[in-house]
């Protein structure tokens, strides 16, 4: 396995995938087998492999790699070469949860545990990408309206003359609701 241009040394490696969907059983308390996707999360690999005491410096290595940062002080993101990783399309990682370091009794070696997680998973550039995506402007066609305008140019003309001064002393003596300064407020 390589990790940008550190290759891990040890015996005994092993690797394993990990790809977890996240679902919510919609059944509730019945036998319904119904469940709403809450999303794929990143691949994970669980790597074990064996350092002999021999070998103490190329665990002081590894472990400068798992701890290492870029220049914003975030966890450096790898570049990984390995048949399970490439498999399982990972292409970039980062170590993450527990780093174990064990000591094999009676074998004078350490046996190596830790888990290394994609970086930018397929699902996650998806996501990414719809919400970048905005939403396009919606618009009616026609002209629009002004209600309250046309039912004054009705009342206006139905209205005689007389009609109209009692109007206006209607609304000075007790104005609508609509034109009212409570109303407004």
């Amino acid at each position: 396995m390589r990790l940008n241009d550190f290759t891990l040394r040890g015996s005994q490696l092993a690797v394993n995938g990990v790809l977890r969907i996240e679902t919510e059983s919609l059944g509730g308390n019945t036998s319904s087998t119904e469940r709403a996707q809450n999303g794929i999360k990143p691949k994970a690999l669980t790597v074990s492999l064996v350092i002999t005491f021999d070998n103490a410096d190329d665990l002081s290595s590894l472990l400068q790699q798992a701890e290492s940062v870029d220049e914003n002080g975030k966890l450096t993101v790898f570049d990984i070469v390995d048949d399970t990783a490439r498999a399982m399309n990972i292409r970039q990682v980062q170590f993450n949860e527990a780093f174990n370091v064990r000591e094999m009794v009676g074998q004078k070696a350490w046996r190596i545990n830790f888990t290394l997680s994609e970086y930018l998973s397929v699902p996650e550039k998806k996501e990414q990408r719809l919400q970048t995506e905005t939403a396009q402007q919606q618009s009616a066609s026609g002209e629009a309206v002004a209600e309250t305008g046309i039912d004054r140019q009705e009342e206006a003309e139905t209205f005689t003359g007389f009609e109209k001064v009692l109007k206006l002393a209607d609304d000075a003596l007790a104005p609508d609701e609509e034109e009212s300064p409570s109303a407004v407020a």
